[in-house]
């Protein structure tokens, strides 16, 4: 499947954080509720009775936030490191990265790992100027550099929360090292 969320075209859309797409789509869309804290609209497609959801994350890069319209099934994480590392959109970038760190926080979702060996095969070399702010964002939004160490601690062994802080230190650290080559 061709992931785009920048062009309306026969590909089909199933992340679209443009806000101008967003617009445009949502013209196609039904709202049939809200979540309990607000942050996400519930929508269908009455012609092909998809069911969509509609949030607004917040972006240390964009400043305001950016609006992420989701069809269900929500995107898989491999998805979503795919749409990030290959959008020619930075709103699309944004979106997915912020979407791997929610999904990390809220639903446990491990990402770092995946991600970073995408992120470990680029040339840091001969990037171009935006190869190197797509990288940036992807580092910055998903939390790729934070070694806050996000897994339960409660009824764990010393040694088990050792390693994952462990775990999220070397993360931080690769993270921070890819930001270092970028920055040369």
């Amino acid at each position: 499947m061709v992931v785009s969320c920048n062009t309306i075209s026969i590909m089909p859309q199933f992340f679209i954080c443009n806000q101008d797409d967003v617009n445009s789509k949502l013209q196609t869309l039904t709202k049939t509720g809200i979540s309990d804290d607000g942050w996400t609209d519930y929508l269908v497609d009455k012609n092909t009775n998809e069911n969509w959801l509609l949030t607004r994350y917040e972006s240390e890069y964009q400043g305001g936030g950016i609006p992420v319209l989701k069809r269900l099934p929500e995107p898989t994480i491999n998805e979503l490191i795919n749409i990030a590392m290959t959008s020619l959109d930075t709103n699309d970038i944004t979106g997915a990265s912020l979407e791997l760190s929610e999904r990390e926080r809220y639903n446990k979702e491990n990402f770092r790992d995946k991600l970073l060996d995408k992120l470990l095969q680029v040339a840091t070399s001969n990037l171009t100027d935006f190869e190197r702010v797509r990288l940036k964002i992807i580092i910055y939004e998903s939390d790729l550099y934070d070694l806050t160490n996000l897994r339960d601690i409660v009824g764990k062994h010393y040694s088990e929360i050792q390693k994952d802080a462990d775990y999220y230190r070397t993360i931080s650290d690769k993270g921070k090292s890819i930001l270092n080559e970028i920055e040369k």
